[in-house]
């Protein structure tokens, strides 16, 4: 019996051991301790760490703007409403700038001496007239205020071609034959003091003898202009017979520069020369030994610039008249700042204005300021220092008096006497 008991207690252990061993091992039962004491969880496999290295983001990379540069600043610009004077280089409101010069013959007789109102002007002209005299043209950008200009003469041919590169308003106190042709032939009005002589316009003075006496008033020969209704404004597309550099620039050493401190000029009658004046700059003008100041204001005429053409020129008529080859080519000066260069000067005709080149025929530029244009017959010679100018005869050896043609200026017309010449 105790026997039977035995054996079926053991069965029962052995199917117990028989389930446990089918059982999940990783199964922990209420039983597992009791029976088989204590058991140790087997922990569930761990997922290694990646090792790969993250892509990293794109970084946008900084752009650095580039600053647009600020436009260059023409340091010669002019405000609005300002150019450069045709007469001078130097700035000048435009409305003044565009106005006619008004553009006066004047007498340069020893007897007319000192001259009135000279000072004043911005360019001169010189030329001779009959036999050895000279004659002026005083050119003014505004006239307007100037009481006493003169004493005024008469008219020249050549000097309408002067007029004509000034495009200006042409005053004179009567004229040769061979210029009121010429006021024909252009169809030029001008306003000739013997017209207006005692209108206030112009006007005698006691303290010298005709033709020596005879005077214009600035504000008067504006007065006439606007009378005859003449324009008064530049012709479209002038732009003057100077090119200006923008500042003071002294001529560079070489290519036939010569110093140039006195310039004496070949005219037997009344003998100018100027002395150039370091401290300003300036050329002061002498003639008939003396210094040439202005009567009002006892100025003495100075200037930037001298420029000298030579000029093949004749004997046109019993009288003496004399006539210019202008339109031509020739030989020239160039004088500032102490020295002297060679120039070549052009005008290719009547409606053509006088420009100016270099050695290289390039423009010869000139410096800001007053100018004196002085024509001096071919065969004479312009001297600097101590050295006597070279005189050469009146009708130089290369004229051939040509009327009409493309060259000479000039035309036959009335008598001297009948044209009011004086």
């Amino acid at each position: 019996m105790k026997k039977k008991a035995l054996t079926s207690i053991l069965c029962l252990l052995a199917s117990a051991s028989m389930l446990a061993g089918c059982s999940n091992p990783n199964e922990i039962t209420a039983d597992s301790t009791t029976a088989l004491g204590t058991v140790t969880e087997t922990p569930a496999p761990t997922q290694e760490a990646s090792t790969e290295t993250p892509t990293p983001e794109p970084t946008q990379e900084a752009v650095t703007e580039t600053p647009t540069p600020e436009p260059t600043q023409d340091p010669y610009a002019l405000p609005e409403g300002q150019m450069y004077s045709y007469l001078t280089g130097e700035p000048v409101s435009t409305e003044e700038g565009m106005k006619k010069p008004y553009c006066v013959m004047i007498n340069n007789l020893q007897p007319a001496v000192p001259q009135s109102g000279i000072s004043q002007a911005d360019v001169i002209y010189e030329a001779m007239v009959e036999g050895t005299i000279t004659r002026m043209m005083a050119v003014f950008q505004d006239p307007a205020g100037i009481e006493k200009i003169g004493p005024c003469r008469s008219a020249r041919h050549y000097f309408v071609d002067f007029n004509y590169d000034m495009d200006g308003i042409y005053c004179h106190f009567g004229g040769s034959p061979f210029a009121f042709t010429r006021f024909q032939e252009d169809g030029l009005t001008t306003i000739n003091g013997t017209a207006y002589d005692g209108s206030g316009a112009f006007f005698r003075t006691s303290d010298r003898e005709a033709p020596h006496n005879a005077y214009a008033s600035g504000d008067g020969l504006i007065s006439i202009a606007s009378g005859l209704g003449l324009s008064t404004t530049h012709r479209d597309g002038y732009t003057g017979i100077f090119s200006f550099n923008y500042e003071d620039t002294p001529l560079e050493d070489g290519d036939g520069v010569t110093e140039a401190s006195r310039v004496n000029i070949p005219f037997s009658w009344n003998m100018p020369y100027f002395e150039y004046n370091a401290d300003d700059g300036l050329y002061y003008r002498f003639e008939y030994d003396a210094p040439q100041v202005d009567q009002e204001n006892g100025q003495q005429l100075a200037f930037k610039n001298v420029i000298v053409e030579y000029v093949e020129q004749g004997v046109i008529s019993e009288k003496g008249h004399l006539d210019l080859l202008l339109y031509n080519v020739g030989e020239g000066l160039y004088i500032t700042d102490g020295k002297a260069k060679n120039i070549t000067w052009v005008k290719q005709g009547r409606d053509q204005t006088t420009y100016f080149t270099d050695s290289s025929g390039n423009t010869q530029k000139i410096n800001p300021g007053k100018t004196m244009i002085i024509y001096v017959p071919a065969g004479s010679t312009v001297t600097f220092g101590d050295e006597q100018p070279v005189i050469g005869p009146v009708s130089t050896a290369g004229y051939i008096p040509q009327p009409g043609t493309d060259q000479s200026s000039y035309g036959y017309g009335e008598s001297a006497e009948e044209a009011g010449d004086s």
